[in-house]
């Protein structure tokens, strides 16, 4: 049997939580979690009171199915609020319809309406109030300047670039025209 991957249990103590995983590597490797709500630390760093006992090893299949296993025992038993898991486990090995996808809201899948959802998610006012405080910092820094910059320039190259400027050229000189002719020569005998 290869020993290709492992199932974990970490135990935060002073929060009374869980956050089970898989790992394909060695237990005794640097990893520690992929939580993306959890606390990262390091196994140099781990927190007063976190412990963490490997379940099982085997191969990176198996592995994969034990934990989907593992987090759906710990969903149906009732103690999934003490989990910092958010998904069912790696959705490679796993059947990922109904209720083992991670869309699967209340008996419904808000996968098939994911762009739907998100455009109204993008029209609450907490989200407009989140987007206009975090991109008016992000934009203050150094990476974003650098990103604009490179990616005008790159922008700046382009056909479509290019045949607007030439469009947006044309509309100006003609409206700058108009503004200094006037009135027609012929309205004022029209009158």
């Amino acid at each position: 049997m290869s020993k290709e991957a492992f199932v974990y249990l970490w135990y935060d103590a002073p929060n009374d939580m869980y956050y089970l995983g898989k790992h394909k590597g060695l237990p005794d490797d640097t990893y520690t979690h992929s939580s993306s709500i959890w606390e990262h630390f390091t196994k140099d760093n781990i927190p007063e009171g976190v412990t963490r006992e490997i379940l099982d090893e085997g191969t990176d299949e198996e592995m994969c199915v034990l934990e989907h296993e593992l987090l759906v025992e710990a969903k149906n038993g009732g103690d999934w609020d003490r989990y910092y898991n958010q998904s069912l486990g790696d959705p490679r090995y796993i059947d990922q319809s109904g209720e083992n996808h991670p869309m699967w809201k209340g008996g419904i899948s808000i996968g098939d309406n994911y762009k739907s959802y998100k455009k109204a998610y993008k029209q609450t006012p907490e989200y407009k109030e989140y987007e206009k405080a975090y991109m008016k910092e992000y934009r203050k820094t150094p990476e974003y300047k650098a990103y604009t910059k490179e990616y005008m320039k790159a922008y700046r190259q382009t056909p479509e670039y290019k045949e607007y400027q030439k469009a947006y050229h044309k509309e100006r000189y003609a409206r700058k025209k108009a503004e200094t002719q006037g009135e027609g020569t012929l309205d004022s005998f029209m009158k």
